[in-house]
């Protein structure tokens, strides 16, 4: 943790407004939440979207490019806690067409949970108007 809190001084960044993620061997890579946009698929399997300035995604590139498909990494939201993942590959790197001046570039990290959470984990709904009762 306390390399963490490095990272954040060193960047110069709020850890509360970025994803974290860690490689099993210590190597950590912050990226602002603005940048980024999760979507689950039924199977699991998890797509990490990134839009982002050159320089950005050329440092997530090099953070992921030695990085084996099924490799662990752990990855935190806005210091919510770390989940385990296996990495299951990096999309090609394309440039998001616009008119401005700015290059904008997209990537999609694909990673799978690296544990089943059982169903008993979950908790059940007290009443029926509860905002969690759909969650069985």
């Amino acid at each position: 943790m306390s390399e963490l809190n490095d990272l954040a001084l060193k960047e110069n960044i709020n850890l509360e407004e970025c994803i974290v993620f860690t490689k099993d061997g210590g190597d950590n890579l912050a990226v602002n939440i603005d940048f980024v946009g999760i979507k689950q698929r039924q199977d699991k399997m998890m797509g990490v979207n990134f839009a982002m300035s050159p320089a950005q995604v050329k440092q997530l590139d090099e953070f992921f490019s030695d990085v084996k498909t099924g490799e662990l990494l752990y990855y935190d939201i806005s210091q919510t806690g770390f989940i385990p993942v296996n990495y299951r590959g990096m999309s090609n790197i394309t440039r998001k067409p616009s008119t401005e001046s700015d290059a904008i570039f997209e990537v999609t990290l694909l990673i799978e949970p690296a544990q089943s959470i059982p169903k008993d984990n979950y908790f059940d709904p007290t009443c029926a108007c509860c905002s969690l009762h759909h969650i069985y």
